[in-house]
């Protein structure tokens, strides 16, 4: 797996590789969705679940033939696979990525499977109307069946919304992609943004923010792991003096509290 992303391919350039995806490869049972980036879905009628599939992000750098879809639905999948080789290598806008020295998306893969999940709504779990800010359409559809609005954070509480989520990719694509001067600069600019709202949070009475990564991401493996994530909370106008000051993995193990992740909206709404 040489590039799982294609050198973080534009959203117009992969559009228009999945419109080819979708005109040579869809029918009435399997359809291509455009999505952000090098992120898309196959909506397949009647398809399985029980495939095995692996993230194309947890074998960068290895040979990707152990990692092939298998089990039940597998023969649809790598047929697709590999009929998207063909054509997509020496489509246009892969030629004109060759050519400025970019890598192409001469392929498509999938990652993983699974159905639209039942999620209660936010609202009637905790009576709060919200939204969800994020480049990455999981967090977006997670967002809305949810019943979260998908839109931008200031703005949306200005229009009356008590909770808003804004969700930052960019540490965990540096990760993935072993750059460490990337995941520098992705995280102070997590730290701009952050400012930059709670500078807009101090017009108001009252507000309560979190702050947390969704997941690790060591750059050491280039992939997810299933470790504790830090996370921070703080209320307007807390003292904080006696406090831990360092956002970290040990400063937050050293507090000696750890919640279980699907608690952790409980804990922070409701105390």
């Amino acid at each position: 797996m040489v590039d799982y992303s294609a050198d973080e391919i534009t959203t117009r350039e992969s559009g228009e590789l999945i419109r080819e995806v979708n005109i040579r490869l869809g029918n009435e049972e399997l359809c291509f969705h455009a999505g952000f980036g090098f992120r898309h879905l196959l909506v397949w009628k009647g398809g399985t679940t029980g495939t095995d599939l692996t993230p194309p992000h947890d074998i960068s750098g290895r040979v990707i033939a152990p990692h092939l879809p298998k089990a039940e639905g597998s023969e649809t999948l790598l047929r697709l696979m590999k009929e998207s080789n063909t054509f997509l290598s020496g489509h246009p806008v892969n030629q004109k990525r060759i050519a400025t020295g970019l890598r192409p998306a001469n392929a498509i893969w999938f990652w993983g499977q699974g159905k639209k999940p039942a999620l209660p709504k936010f609202y009637d779990k905790y009576r709060l109307t919200g939204s969800v800010i994020s480049a990455v359409d999981l967090i977006k559809g997670i967002g809305a069946c949810a019943g979260l609005d998908v839109l931008a954070a200031m703005n949306e509480l200005a229009k009356g919304k008590d909770f808003i989520y804004v969700h930052i990719e960019a540490p965990d694509a540096a990760s993935h992609r072993g750059e460490v001067e990337t995941k520098i600069k992705a995280i102070e600019m997590v730290d701009s943004v952050l400012g930059m709202i709670l500078e807009g949070l101090n017009q108001y009475d009252t507000y309560k923010i979190a702050l947390l990564p969704d997941h690790p991401t060591p750059i050491s493996t280039l992939t997810h792991s299933n470790d504790p994530v830090p996370f921070a909370i703080y209320t307007k106008g807390q003292d904080n003096k006696n406090e831990i000051q360092t956002f970290s993995e040990d400063a937050a193990a050293s507090s000696g509290l750890v919640i279980p992740g699907h608690e952790l909206m409980d804990y922070f709404i409701r105390g």
